[in-house]
């Protein structure tokens, strides 16, 4: 007689907005990548907030950010960095270093936007610091990036102890993202909240030059009266595939993904067969339906909403025989009329393993 099978626990929501920040510390590098939930807690353990981690970390607490990772860049081996995050459970990703060393600016960027893509992490780009609108259209397009990736452009003025001064604008823009989340859910466009803690961003770009850049998938931070300062388009730096053109569709199918995928961890302990797959869609359904109430799929049914397969026709039957489970899930995001696929694959119990035939 078969063993019954225990009630798995539901599927929870993954975090999406712990940020990571790489550059220079006060005091130089450390053992491990330090976690802080507030500005005061970097300075009482580094000594100091000032420098490009500071501001970073100032802007992203100070647009809704509540937990940051900072790491120190080592510009010898600046790849060596980001190692130092592997085993660091971040979903968002900025390097404002970047916007001060052209020399390896490209290399690094595009390292971070593999990494992130790795990770399941959401890489927030900064150009060169010195880079008119024109070369940053031109760096972009020489970047590339991915879907995990979006660039923004200008760099920001805030105000300090000292006067004024520019910054990269990754950290700001990594707490509206993080606010957002909070807020209202991961599916919505970080375009819809306003900077805060910055005078504004260093230049004003006419309509035209608006026009160059977005073009170029750069997205562009600009005052819009009465409503403050804005992050003023949403695209990815994906080139190819339309489905992850813009960044709340892709930041939504990565937390998913990555949902999905701790949820269903408990798989490995059970046997690849039609039970197993009943109670793995009956799992991801529920979790579907609650992102669908909280109002971040379209469709007025669930149906209309998102789709989930886990069966022979996501599977072949040496997929089953070696242990390897796939769903298939299709969700309706708010931006795109079409669904969007994501496909998970998890390794079960092999029925050999327990001595069966």
């Amino acid at each position: 007689m078969a063993r019954p099978r225990r009630p798995r626990d539901p599927i929870m929501a993954a975090p999406t907005s712990v940020a990571a920040v790489v550059g220079a510390l006060p005091g130089g590098a450390r053992d491990a990548p330090l976690l802080v939930t507030s500005l005061s807690e970097l300075e009482r353990t580094t000594g100091s907030v000032d420098g490009e981690v500071g501001d970073a970390v100032r802007l992203f607490f100070d647009n809704g950010g509540r937990r940051a990772y900072v790491v120190a860049l080592d510009e010898a081996r600046p790849l060596r960095s980001l190692d130092a995050l592997a085993d660091t459970n971040f979903n968002i990703l900025t390097i404002p270093a970047t916007a001060r060393l052209p020399g390896i600016a490209t290399r690094l960027a595009v390292a971070a936007a593999l990494f992130a893509e790795e990770r399941r992490a959401f890489y927030v780009a900064d150009p060169p610091a010195e880079r008119t609108a024109q070369n940053v259209a031109r760096w972009a397009r020489s970047f590339g990036g991915g879907p995990n990736t979006a660039l923004y452009f200008p760099r920001l003025r805030i105000r300090t102890t000292g006067g004024e001064r520019d910054v990269a604008a990754s950290g700001a823009v990594a707490g509206i993202y993080a606010r957002m989340d909070q807020e209202r859910g991961v599916w919505v466009s970080p375009s819809e909240a306003s900077l805060q803690g910055t005078l504004g961003p260093t230049v004003e770009l006419a309509d035209s030059v608006h026009g160059t850049l977005s073009s170029a998938g750069v997205n562009t931070i600009r005052h819009i009266p009465s409503r403050g300062f804005r992050l003023w388009s949403a695209r990815t730096r994906e080139e190819i595939d339309p489905e992850w053109k813009y960044v709340p569709v892709r930041r939504l199918a990565l937390f998913i993904e990555e949902s999905i995928d701790q949820g269903l961890q408990w798989v490995v302990f059970e046997p690849n067969d039609p039970r197993l797959w009943a109670q793995a869609r009956a799992a991801v359904q529920t979790f579907l339906q609650t992102i669908w109430r909280a109002g971040g799929l379209k469709g007025t049914k669930p149906e209309q909403a998102f789709f989930v397969r886990c069966d022979r026709t996501t599977m072949t039957q040496n997929d089953i025989d070696d242990g390897r489970l796939t769903v298939e899930v299709g969700v309706a995001p708010l931006k795109p009329a079409e669904f969007v696929v994501i496909r998970i694959g998890l390794w079960t119990r092999r029925e050999k393993c327990e001595g069966r035939p």
